[in-house]
């Protein structure tokens, strides 16, 4: 059989080429605990953020340099805990879709959580910053097949469309990791299927606090307290495969609480950012 292509941010993070710069601070007083962040589709030039719990159900669109371009509100949703974001190819050319992942659930004590999914919005890169509300949320309710289980990681697969959700440990160690089919029905409930396990080191370092994948669905970046790590994809398989081969180390900046990691649109940068105020956005990029 073929060795499986490497993706080039695969490649330039295993060969330790990766250029690291800063783009931030992101300084709006309204983002204090950035817990997801992802490239638009419909806008490859903005990061799409949100807080984690404690903040209502809402988006923020982020320019190149981490300043604000918008804040959109998802009409009638609840947030209880957001923990990731995802965004993918819509429906017709050029269109976005956006997943928000209700799924912390740090009591473990849920028996549901929830993805809510909306038309990605366009973003004007210059005037004032547009504050709205987007209709036509529609909510996906999901169970886990073994109970209640915390997670902070949501990936769509753009090759497939499964939904994959990375269970979260403390105490880190192995963790499971559960899939969804493509194609969910709005307001459908869909139990969750165990695909596999990560296995990771102990120790709070080893929590898996998010994920993403680019574009092309050819490398998938894995993101915990104490490290980022980057995977490599074969496209004919389904995209947790990918965990059971050995990853590489991108350069892990220094932030305090990092829960957000995403891929630029073109797949060639990683992103990353801490919870707190006035937070650098950290940039990670093919050579």
């Amino acid at each position: 059989m073929a060795p499986v292509a490497c993706a080039p941010i695969y490649d330039a993070t295993c060969k330790n080429k990766l250029v690291t710069s800063s783009a931030g601070p992101i300084t709006d007083p309204a983002l204090t605990e950035i817990s997801g962040i992802h490239a638009g589709v419909r806008n490859p030039k903005i990061w799409w953020v949100h807080n984690d719990s404690g903040d209502t159900a809402r988006v923020f669109a982020l320019d190149a340099t981490g300043a604000v371009r918008g804040i959109y509100s998802f009409e009638a949703t609840p947030a209880i805990d957001w923990e990731d974001i995802a965004v993918v190819a819509g429906a017709t050319p050029g269109s976005g879709t956006i997943y928000a992942a209700d799924i912390g659930d740090n009591a473990r004590n849920r028996a549901e959580v929830q993805v809510y999914r909306v038309a990605e919005p366009a973003v004007a890169l210059s005037g004032p910053a547009l504050v709205t509300a987007l209709a036509g949320v529609e909510t996906l309710h999901l169970t886990y097949p073994d109970g209640a289980h915390d997670a902070e990681a949501l990936i769509l697969d753009p090759v497939f469309g499964d939904l994959v959700i990375v269970a979260k440990s403390f105490t880190g160690g192995a963790v499971n990791v559960y899939r969804a089919p493509a194609n969910l029905a709005s307001g459908s409930t869909t139990a969750l299927t165990k695909v596999g396990q990560i296995a990771l080191g102990p120790g709070l370092a080893n929590a898996v606090t998010a994920a993403d994948v680019t574009s092309d669905g050819r490398a998938v970046a894995l993101r915990t307290y104490g490290a980022v790590k980057v995977f490599n994809r074969s496209t004919t398989n389904k995209l947790w495969t990918a965990f059971g081969a050995g990853a590489c180390s991108a350069p892990l900046p220094s932030e305090g609480q990092g829960e957000a990691i995403g891929f630029r649109a073109d797949g060639r940068q990683l992103a990353t950012v801490s919870e707190g105020t006035n937070q650098m956005l950290h940039l990670s990029t093919v050579p």
